[in-house]
């Protein structure tokens, strides 16, 4: 092979392994929030706290909750706070402006629906009633905040689904109206923003559940649809940007399949990609809030109601890197032992490392690769669902899940 042709294979194999590079997250399980487990809570981010409250049962005893609790990562404590302004509430909607929280609407222990807004002070612990929301009093809208503005729309009200959509102006204390929703009208939808840029996907109409997506433009006071999120329609889900992208993910179908799946969303390609699914339980009506770029996932139900908490964040400080590392698991999942296999050639067995973690973000497991392979056994490191990273020189190399039953 002439030495030009040589040259140029390996800058391309150079560029392929090198420009791969980023961080790589997975989920921890934290402390659990304060009160009874319950979903469709509301949640948002102060500086470096969370905050979390509201929310209902509605299997057995039917309850809706007013109290509200406030996350500490630092010391991975919950602080209960003042309850919320408006009393008993659930399926409301909440944002951060300048340091304050708000919530607006939502569903009330009579069963009635609401329009009003409160801000959270944290500096005096108090709720304080702001204008309320012009439109039809709803529940299960979905808010998002471009240039220092709030955004809330869409939802069920006593008249049906909902496209109408209204900014917020912590200023003046007033809403206005923009461009509705070009979508279907719609419930439980799930929403994010990325600089003047506002989206908005899935959801249900009566008897269906949705898997488009849609940007508003907040410059041009215009929407457009974008690339369905995945081949799977889903209601109830949740979501976050972190990262430069979005995410959704969890929520159900309206046959009432739950899900665990979590979808990365590239704003500058309009596409989605599978990544590394969610730690916990398959679950609808999770609430997350992102505190330094971490996201914090919390709620929920699968019939039976969730209080858990979890940390997606980057992965043991380490970073993966993209490989074409062939990794062979067997037989996976097991009650005994599983064997893991490297078929690759192209590295050196010995100067790999095996780090097993389980879902709590514990490591369990670690040694060096050996050339014939290695046998995880059970007994020693437990029952449950496990992270397996092979590392090459501080570099993760693939990442890989075991369940051990």
């Amino acid at each position: 092979m002439p030495n030009t042709i040589k040259k140029s294979l390996i800058l391309v194999f150079i560029i392929f392994v090198g420009s791969s590079v980023y961080p790589y997250r997975s989920w921890y399980q934290k402390a659990h929030v304060g009160g009874e487990a319950r979903h469709r809570v509301v949640a948002f981010s102060i500086g470096n706290k969370g905050y979390v409250g509201g929310g209902h049962v509605n299997s057995g005893v039917l309850k809706t909750y007013a109290d509200f609790w406030q996350y500490d990562p630092g010391s991975n404590t919950w602080t209960q706070i003042a309850d919320f302004g408006g009393g008993k509430r659930f399926h409301s909607s909440a944002f951060t402006i300048e340091n304050r929280g708000f919530v607006v609407a939502g569903e009330d222990h009579e069963d009635s629906y609401t329009n009003d807004l409160w801000e959270y002070i944290p500096e005096v612990n108090t709720w304080i009633r702001r204008a309320d929301y012009p439109g039809e009093p709803r529940r299960g809208g979905v808010t998002f905040v471009l240039d220092g503005f709030g955004y809330y729309g869409t939802g069920q009200s006593r008249l049906g689904y909902l496209a109408d959509f209204y900014k917020y102006d912590i200023e003046s204390n007033t809403w206005s109206e923009v461009a509705d929703f070009i979508g279907e009208p719609r419930n439980a939808a799930v929403s994010f923003a990325s600089e003047n840029r506002g989206y908005v996907g899935t959801g249900h109409v009566p008897g269906r559940a949705l898997k488009d997506f849609y940007e508003y433009d907040a410059s041009l006071d215009s929407w457009s649809r974008k690339a369905d999120v995945s081949d799977t329609i889903r209601q109830d889900a949740t979501s976050f940007f972190i990262d430069g992208k979005g995410y959704i993910g969890t929520g159900h179908d309206e046959l009432g399949n739950d899900f665990k799946d979590i979808w990365e969303y590239d704003l500058s390609s309009d596409t989605w990609t599978e990544i590394e699914e969610f730690g916990g339980q398959k679950r609808r009506y999770a609430a997350t809030f992102v505190i330094e770029n971490n996201v914090y996932l919390t709620g929920g139900t699968d019939g039976t109601n969730f209080k858990d908490l979890w940390l997606y964040a980057p992965s043991v400080g380490l970073e993966k890197i993209q490989s074409a590392i062939d990794i062979h698991l067997f037989p996976n999942p097991s009650t005994d032992k599983i064997r893991i296999n490297i078929n690759n050639r192209d590295y050196n067995m010995t100067d790999l490392k095996i780090q097993i973690y389980n879902i709590q973000g514990k490591k369990v497991f670690s040694s060096n690769f050996q050339n014939n392979g290695l046998i995880i056994e059970q007994s020693t490191i437990g029952k449950g669902i496990f992270l397996v990273e092979i590392i090459e020189n501080n570099k993760i190399l693939r990442t890989e899940k075991i369940i051990f039953n």
